[in-house]
């Protein structure tokens, strides 16, 4: 049993001994934080002055960019690009048809959804009716300063007229349009 007792001691000794060299090192890394944080360069005002002075040269430098035309980023770019401006407003408007539609020229345009755009030709403008990427009608539209106080520049909105016939009302970039078509019984 003696010897037993003396093994188990001789143990916790030992182990002792080793859990105490572990704390050891990480009293180091504290004393090392500690050195790094009392040794912080403190700056001066003329210092801190230099880097402002330095940050509004900079800045100065960007404006002048800017009033001449000169354009140094790529957002800059982007918004004196005149044909970046043109393609958000290439995507043309959707209606619904909600009843058989007959134009003046006899084309039939059934119920359904279209996609209205707008085309010049040599004889005047006209609206095109597709769906999908086929054309299902083109209308002879006349050209207006009415824009029917639309909201957006790419519109496009049947109004009823009269009871035989509707108004349909189209705006881009490049035009205003509006188109008288029969309601077909």
């Amino acid at each position: 049993m003696k010897k037993f007792l003396v093994l188990t001691t001789a143990l916790i000794f030992f182990a002792n001994a080793a859990f105490c060299e572990g704390l050891d090192d990480w009293d180091d890394y504290i004393k090392i934080d500690e050195a790094a944080k009392s040794q912080q360069k403190t700056v001066t005002k003329d210092e801190f002055e230099k880097v402002m002075q330095q940050f509004e040269k900079k800045n100065k430098k960007k404006e002048k960019s800017k009033i001449k035309g000169e354009s140094r980023t790529p957002e800059d770019e982007a918004f004196g690009n005149v044909q970046i401006f043109k393609e958000l407003y290439e995507t043309y408007p959707t209606i619904l048809v909600p009843t058989d539609l007959i134009t003046t020229d006899g084309q039939e345009i059934p119920t359904g959804f279209y996609k209205i755009m707008s085309v010049k030709k040599p004889n005047g403008y006209f609206m095109n009716f597709y769906q999908g990427n086929s054309l299902i009608a083109r209308v002879k539209s006349d050209i207006t300063q009415n824009d029917y106080n639309q909201k957006t520049l790419n519109y496009a909105k049947m109004i009823d007229n009269d009871e035989n016939s509707v108004k349909f009302i189209y705006g881009d970039i490049d035009c205003n349009l509006e188109s008288l078509i029969y309601i077909k019984k």
